[in-house]
C-alpha cells in the first residue's frame, strides 16, 4: 500500500527520478478505480518538449504531449511493485485557456492508460 512505501527511495529507483525530479509525497497520488474496485495509487506529470545543454527542463519548449505516470498497485509492498507509464496525448489538451495545466485532463489521460494495462492485463501485476 502506497502509504508503507518510502517516497523518496520510490524516486530513486530506475527512471522514475528521470521523469519525477522533485520529491514524492502521498498527496501527489491519487486513488485509481476501476468501477468500484481500488487497484491503486497514481501520480502524473505532463512532461516538456526538450532540456537545456545543462539538462535542466526547458519549459520554453511546452508540453510535448508525453505524461509520466507512476503507478503503485493496491498490494504493493515494496517499491519494485510500481510501474513507470509514458503515454502520449495531443499536447493542446493539457492546458487550460489561460496557459496553466490542465490537472483534470492529465489525470484522466493516466488514469485511462492505468486502466487499460490492468484491463489487457487482467491484473495490476504485469
Amino acid at each position: 500500500m502506497i502509504d508503507d512505501l518510502n517516497l523518496d527511495q520510490l524516486r530513486k529507483a530506475g527512471r522514475i527520478g528521470y521523469y519525477f525530479r522533485y520529491p514524492l509525497h502521498r498527496n501527489n497520488f491519487h486513488e485509481l478505480r476501476i468501477g468500484d474496485q481500488l487497484w491503486g495509487h497514481f501520480t502524473a506529470k505532463p512532461l516538456y518538449g526538450r532540456l537545456t545543454p545543462e539538462g535542466r527542463v526547458d519549459r520554453s519548449a511546452g508540453f510535448n504531449g508525453d505524461v509520466a505516470v507512476l503507478f503503485v498497485p493496491l498490494d504493493a509492498k515494496d517499491i519494485t511493485a510500481t510501474e513507470l507509464i509514458l503515454i502520449h496525448t495531443n499536447p493542446e489538451t493539457l492546458l487550460l485557456p489561460n496557459g496553466k495545466r490542465d490537472w483534470k485532463e492529465i489525470n484522466e489521460v493516466a488514469t485511462a492508460a492505468v486502466s487499460k494495462k490492468i484491463t489487457e492485463t487482467g491484473s495490476s501485476a504485469w
